[in-house]
């Protein structure tokens, strides 16, 4: 059931009494891919700075008051949402609820505070640019993105972060923070009224910003070949190629996610035993699909010795020629399908993965399914239906690569890329 308070907040609760502990998460629906070019990182800086003490509570005791109840508490920013979430044994509920609640809607923002916290952040920008294989993953999207206002990176500009002022976080909250643009969920050991009634205790008062309507923050989005090299002294080339994929919206996820397993998400993948197995040019080797409310990106990563870039990309090209011509045999299809739907079931295990299926759901789509109806989805998936994928997402016209880290082998792998020209 999806309650709606009278200030526009909603709130949904999936009750399992065979649980020993609750999840409780506030989602707003902004991110990255809602800032400005001069607010971006904002959003991040934001859920940083709302642990760091209220009109009531220090940092530490709000740290202080979950330790005490055994309860964990974080939050996270993403492009499209900001979560932060909470996950007790069910009689601490109230004063999770209460913790959460309070970071959210009294948060005082200190400009002390916020000095200290804008170190924090520079590190963690710092922390990605040292991490090349982490670069290259954010690098691909920002490549791959651009034109969007998904190509935004989350943690934004060190320059941004050194910039802001307390009126920038106060005129942000009041333009996304606002209640129709805030969605409550919980599941595990509670009971659905009384999680209702909690809510609305704490957070019905909530009056921040304008009373709006949920607010869309896609854009055009028209993918084409880019090229991105990016040297570091390093020993590795970390190299990721990009191409479309589906949106979170679409059911062909779903047939996406098959195709996935099948070329690169898996120890008996293709790109795995390929790369790694056979060849020994690789420890790490895979593919991964990004979905997104209004697009999506399907890429392949990975990272090895400067000499054997350009084989691995060939190689990695291999494959993808393999599937546009020979397209799925059924047992490829079923065990990837299969895959598909056992990593599903595991992974809604716990009460965080499903608190946050609900939330995310709720806030991208408006609406939710339940885990049956997703494994129906799943079940739905032909090989017909993924092997008509193939064409629409390898589009060389539509490819982006990032290469970062020890460069030595560029010429080669421009030939290579350039050698796709006459096969879009």
């Amino acid at each position: 059931m999806i309650k709606t308070l009278d200030n526009g907040i909603r709130i949904i609760v999936q009750e399992l009494t065979n649980y020993n502990s609750v999840a409780i998460g506030i989602w707003v629906k902004t991110g990255s891919a809602c800032e400005t070019p001069e607010e971006n990182g904002v959003s991040h800086f934001i859920e940083h700075m709302m642990f760091k003490g209220t009109e009531k509570r220090t940092a530490k005791q709000i740290a202080i008051d979950m330790d005490k109840i055994g309860g964990q508490i974080n939050a996270f920013t993403s492009k499209e949402c900001t979560c932060y979430h909470a996950r007790v044994m069910p009689d601490k509920l109230d004063i999770a609820v209460d913790v959460l609640a309070d970071l959210f809607m009294n948060s005082v923002h200190d400009e002390g505070e916020m000095e200290k916290e804008k170190g924090v952040v520079l590190e963690e920008i710092a922390m990605v640019n040292d991490n090349v294989e982490e670069l290259a993953h954010e690098k691909i999207s920002e490549l791959f993105f651009t034109g969007s206002a998904l190509s935004k990176p989350i943690l934004g500009p060190a320059q941004n972060i050194t910039n802001f002022k307390r009126n920038d976080l106060t005129a942000y909250l009041n333009k996304h923070y606002y209640p129709g643009n805030v969605i409550v969920s919980a599941a595990g050991n509670c009971n659905e009224e009384k999680m209702i009634e909690t809510v609305q205790k704490h957070l019905g008062d909530y009056k921040r910003g304008q009373k709006r309507q949920i607010e869309n923050c896609a854009d055009v989005f028209a993918p084409k070949v880019r090229s991105m090299f990016i040297e570091k002294d390093v020993e590795q080339t970390h190299l990721c190629l990009a191409f479309p994929g589906y949106t979170f919206a679409d059911d062909e996820r779903f047939s996406m996610a098959v195709l996935n397993n099948v070329l690169g998400g898996g120890m008996s993948s293709r790109l795995f035993q390929m790369i790694r197995e056979e060849k020994g040019l690789a420890y790490s080797v895979y593919s991964y699909p990004s979905t997104y409310s209004f697009a999506g990106m399907f890429a392949l990563y990975s990272g090895t010795t400067a000499a054997n870039a350009d084989t691995v990309i060939a190689l990695m090209m291999e494959q993808i020629e393999r599937l546009r011509e020979e397209r799925l045999c059924i047992e490829d299809f079923k065990q990837g399908k299969d895959q598909l739907m056992g990593n599903y079931v595991l992974s809604m295990e716990g009460v965080n993965a499903k608190m946050s299926a609900l939330g995310k759901s709720l806030l991208l789509l408006d609406e939710v399914y339940d885990e049956l109806q997703t494994m129906q989805k799943i079940e739905a998936v032909t090989i017909d239906r993924v092997n008509a994928l193939i064409d629409n997402i390898f589009d060389y016209s539509k490819l982006s690569t990032v290469f970062a880290g020890k460069i030595e082998k560029r010429k080669e792998i421009e030939g290579i890329l350039e050698g796709l020209d006459g096969q879009a």
